[in-house]
């Protein structure tokens, strides 16, 4: 058995329109300002360090975005909520299906981390018909840094299975190069795929152990996990 830890924006799913369009919302409701997410290099970071680095980008004070965490994070719930389809099958990428179900064939446990809130995820989750496949996520709400994320979750997962994943036993697949540093600080298998903000090239510079252009080749993926 093997501790596969998926991200899941732009990974497993692209709702990168439905993300920028509750971004758009909440900086006009709340600051007055017009702001996209795809403004900064958004990919593999937490909504809270996003909507700091907006901040800054906007010219509003950092202190607002803190003190108001609790608050910010509602209304993009809110707003995120109300633009995503009841059943959103086609923001599912080429292969991520095949792939997640022959991991859990073969007996491999499938996680989930991401910068988004619970919230978010389950929204996402349900829409896509993709919650079946993880055993428990990590959210970007309950750790600082990517790299404890994945520490939290390889944590959780030895104390579900009762046993030890240490080393290549652990793999990280994501889109962003935050994700191969991460799974260098942990010393996990790294899998970049380039199907999010970062071109191919500039994930190669970061030396993941595998980069694919996407997951639609599945079984090469199985292959590389394996």
């Amino acid at each position: 058995m093997k501790l596969v830890i998926f991200d899941m924006d732009q990974t497993l799913v692209d709702f990168t329109s439905i993300h920028d369009k509750a971004v758009r919302e909440l900086f006009k409701q709340c600051f007055g300002v017009d702001a996209r997410l795809t403004d900064i290099d958004f990919t593999g970071r937490s909504l809270a360090d996003n909507f700091l680095e907006l901040a800054r980008l906007k010219h509003i004070s950092e202190d607002k975005i803190r003190q108001n965490s609790k608050v910010l994070l509602n209304i993009y719930e809110t707003s995120f909520s109300k633009n995503i389809p009841h059943h959103a099958s086609k923001y599912v990428l080429p292969g991520v299906k095949q792939l997640l179900e022959a991991l859990l064939s073969i007996g491999h446990l499938v996680i989930l981390y991401t910068g988004d809130s619970a919230a978010i995820v389950s929204q996402v989750l349900k829409a896509t018909g993709l919650g079946k496949y993880f055993k428990f996520s990590v959210y970007g709400t309950e750790a600082k840094t990517r790299a404890d994320m994945a520490r939290l979750a390889v944590e959780r997962a030895e104390k579900l299975t009762d046993r030890k994943f240490r080393g290549k036993d652990v793999i990280i697949i994501g889109d962003s190069i935050r994700d191969i540093e991460c799974g260098k600080e942990i010393n996990a298998l790294t899998i970049a795929v380039a199907t999010g903000f970062h071109s191919k090239e500039e994930l190669h510079k970061y030396e993941p152990d595998y980069l694919f252009d996407n997951l639609k080749d599945y079984k090469q993926v199985l292959r590389v996990i394996g």
